[in-house]
């Protein structure tokens, strides 16, 4: 079980990098393909000039598909593409944690320093 919980904390590391690079490049494809919708997100950026407010707004531009509205078909494609990666590395999140708590169950271990 240990060689699995390392493999999946790997690849949900990796994962997770990978997830803020497709974000930074989704937000800036935002920016310059589109800038009146960038301004109405509020100029979301990954790590500066962000808010929970803009957050949530382009979450929220996101999973309810607006930037279908956008008539841009390749950016179309690409978002598409993001909202699958993130569903998918919530699934993996989700059996990380199972694992995780399977391994705790099994072995006994609950907050217990073992010898």
């Amino acid at each position: 079980m240990k060689p699995l919980i390392a493999i999946l904390f790997i690849v949900l590391a990796i994962s997770c990098l990978v997830g803020f690079i497709l974000h930074c490049v989704f937000l800036s494809r935002l920016r310059t393909r589109h800038p009146q919708t960038w301004e109405a997100l509020e100029r979301p950026a990954l790590f500066l000039n962000n808010s929970i407010g803009n957050g949530v707004a382009v979450q929220r531009f996101l999973w309810q598909r607006k930037y279908r509205e956008l008539g841009d078909e390749q950016f179309v494609r690409f978002a598409d593409f993001l909202r699958l990666y993130y569903a998918a590395y919530t699934v993996l999140f989700v059996l990380m944690m199972l694992v995780f708590i399977a391994n705790i169950v099994m072995h006994g271990n609950w907050g217990r320093m073992t010898k």
